[in-house]
């Protein structure tokens, strides 16, 4: 979300009251027959979110709710259509990124206010087992913006805003210490998205100052220390997410400002043979989302419906899913 238009410029009632109208109509709506159904929605419309996938539950958390940054946790249980509330993320924060290793749910950095002033490089890991957070080693700077994927049960960080933003750094959960010296990503970018495919961190899209939003797809290989470029994706935008289904990187979500709109465009890469094709659009148009897989299914959560400031009046709580069985 790009606060150059500020909260202020709505009073918390005015807020709250389009709000409601707004996630009522978009809540309320039927979805057409194909391979887009709708989940049961979160206790909250909130943007900005991070969400991870453990034991076949959905984690959900922070992000930009009804009055500002908030700490909700929640999972989601695909077999039930369940959203649980949990124990609430110890700090606040929006913009930040989660992802999964050694079974426990990583949160890291994200923005600690809603004026966008203060970012954060705590990270924070859940034990759904102890139903308990506990504070693990900082990033190595602040960072917003950014995203996180898991491989080999090491977290890698990429992107982003903060001090050194074009860094990529590595988290080792057993050591509990960050290494700062792989290569760097090529593209410097923040509002971006990660997946994770043979082993291979996919990083796609995003924006940067005056460049605006980006079509690029950067591949890194912990293997080898290296990027290499992908194809561009058809539609440059940030503000999107992203996922591995079916051996294929699946992308959808995301804004622009000029002209402000949010994308429901849905494309998806076959890393095979470098070729993007374009599948049936997400039904709601949002942007700040977060997304997970579950059993060649899909899971896309929550966002705003408008761009920019505008994320306030349109925040959203819904679940929608895209199976690949029903393609």
């Amino acid at each position: 979300v790009n606060m150059s238009a500020a909260i202020s410029a709505f009073s918390r009632v005015s807020l709250a009251f389009c709000l409601v109208l707004l996630s009522g109509c978009l809540n309320a709506q039927e979805l057409p027959p194909g391979p887009w159904k709708r989940g049961a929605p979160m206790t909250a419309s909130r943007s900005e979110i991070a969400a991870a996938a453990l034991d076949g539950r959905i984690y959900v958390v922070g992000g930009i709710a009804q009055w500002g940054t908030t700490a909700g946790f929640e999972a989601y249980d695909p077999a039930t259509d369940i959203w649980q509330e949990l124990p609430p993320l110890p700090a606040a924060v929006h913009h930040m990124a989660a992802a999964v290793a050694g079974g426990r749910v990583y949160v890291a950095g994200g923005y600690a206010n809603i004026r966008f002033s203060e970012l954060s490089a705590q990270v924070w890991a859940y034990d759904p087992s102890a139903e308990a957070w506990s504070r693990v080693a900082d990033m190595p700077a602040l960072r917003a913006a950014h995203a996180m994927a898991a491989i080999d049960d090491k977290l890698y960080v990429v992107g982003g805003v903060g001090p050194g933003s074009e860094a990529l750094w590595v988290y080792d959960p057993t050591a509990d210490r960050w290494d700062s010296s792989k290569a760097p990503i090529p593209t410097k970018r923040e509002h971006l998205a990660v997946a994770v495919l043979d082993n291979k961190l996919y990083v796609v899209g995003g924006r940067w100052g005056n460049v605006g939003n980006l079509p690029t797809l950067e591949i890194y290989d912990p293997a080898t220390d290296t990027w290499k470029r992908g194809k561009d994706m058809p539609t440059p935008r940030g503000g999107l997410t992203a996922g591995a289904v079916g051996g294929r990187i699946h992308v959808t979500g995301g804004e622009a400002f000029s002209p402000r709109r949010t994308f429901g465009q849905h494309e998806v890469n076959d890393p095979k043979t470098d070729v993007w094709m374009t599948l049936a659009d997400l039904p709601t148009a949002r942007h700040g989302l977060a997304s997970a897989v579950v059993d060649d299914r899909w899971y896309v959560i929550g966002g705003g419906a408008k761009a920019g400031a505008l994320t306030f009046i349109s925040l959203t709580d819904l679940v929608e899913i895209f199976d690949l069985r029903q393609q």
